[in-house]
């Protein structure tokens, strides 16, 4: 394991963090700041059955596990206070994991804390119904950066796939209308559908299908905010995690291997369903092998914070490689109550128009 000192500032001694704008070692006493040299590696697919070769995060580290979420977020220091991810004070400290798959590849956060902040104000300006004196009135929490799990999966796709196809035929049908009180006959043509039984298959490939591995992290925002520019991943090393948070991976390489097969799954019913022959399909069904299965463990950069408004808290999440934001927003029911007056008033008024018209 690494010691606490290996990113000891060479000027004055304190420590050394990686700084976003930079992409180096920076020294927040003296602004010294240090490269951090990439080797060039190739990006190693790992065969999904076979056991990880390398554990651990190559760096001294402190672990923290909630109680409520269940998330285990590793420091190089001793934080005290609640959860980064539910805000809830039941955090204790424990062993550092022997058996946890290092990440053997990242991306660093491009994204900086000042970056962060002019995000958030802008993103809090936005929305109809948002109040107006939002961005006056919220109060910021501290903006953590924690580099975040994530397991991509590679896999051959086999699927095998029945359906009833269904053809458009049209056919006159005689009805009857009345006309100044008199019925008259008339003809329409009617679509009918023919159903015929039809089947095949397909095969196809899938790289770095993403899978969160967080605990705490909220899921539906984590997905809110992709994409993750993959083709940047570069070797893992600690010095990119120094100043930032990590995340244990609380998602097993197992658990999100399910997670990669109900999204292939998706993706397979979808493809297959465009391949079916006719003008339509009923009662499709889709058997989908895996083969040469791989997997990489995966570090992705994201702001955390929570921000308060009229004493309620708030969460948002920034991608940490783009600036996108996401988050949750208080309403103003005044706003919607406006709102829902202005359309009544026109659909009342649309009413007396074309009644006296």
């Amino acid at each position: 394991m690494a010691q606490t000192n290996q990113f000891e500032c060479g000027s004055c001694g304190a420590h050394l963090e990686f700084d976003p704008k930079t992409q180096g070692m920076k020294c927040q006493f003296c602004q010294s700041e240090k490269i951090i040299p990439i080797e060039a590696q190739p990006i190693v697919e790992h065969d999904f059955y076979s056991a990880p070769k390398e554990t651990g995060w190559d760096r001294a580290t402190i672990s923290f596990q909630c109680d409520s979420c269940g998330a285990t977020i590793s420091s190089e220091i001793r934080t005290a206070g609640k959860c980064t991810y539910c805000n809830s004070p039941y955090v204790k400290e424990m062993p550092a994991r022997k058996d946890l798959i290092r990440p053997e590849t990242l991306i660093p956060f491009k994204v900086d804390k000042d970056n962060v902040n002019r995000l958030f104000k802008t993103w809090l300006g936005k929305g109809w119904f948002t109040p107006s004196n939002l961005v006056q009135l919220s109060r910021l929490d501290l903006i953590k950066g924690i580099y975040t799990p994530f397991w991509t999966y590679d896999t051959n796709a086999f699927s095998q796939w029945t359906a009833e196809s269904g053809y458009y035929y049209y056919v006159t049908e005689t009805y009857t209308v009345n006309v100044n009180g008199r019925p008259q006959m008339r003809t329409r043509q009617v679509r009918k559908v023919r159903w015929v039984p039809s089947h095949g298959q397909r095969q196809g490939f899938y790289n770095d299908v993403l899978v969160p591995a967080s605990r705490g992290m909220n899921q539906e925002l984590i997905y809110k905010i992709y994409p993750f520019e993959l083709n940047q991943l570069i070797p893992y090393k600690p010095d990119f995690l120094s100043g930032f948070l990590a995340e244990e991976y609380g998602v097993d390489l197992q658990q999100g291997w399910g997670t990669a097969q109900g999204i292939v799954n998706a993706s397979e019913r979808d493809k297959c369903g465009k391949e079916v022959p006719g003008d339509t399909y009923r009662f499709l069904r889709v058997q989908t092998n895996y083969s040469n299965i791989t997997y990489k463990h995966i570090l992705l950069p994201v702001w955390i914070a929570a921000y308060e408004y009229k004493s309620k808290t708030y969460h948002f999440l920034v991608n940490g490689q783009t600036g996108e934001v996401q988050g949750f927003r208080p309403i103003s029911w005044a706003k919607v109550a406006l709102f829902v007056g202005a359309v009544a008033a026109a659909v009342i008024g649309l009413g007396y128009f074309f009644y006296v018209y």
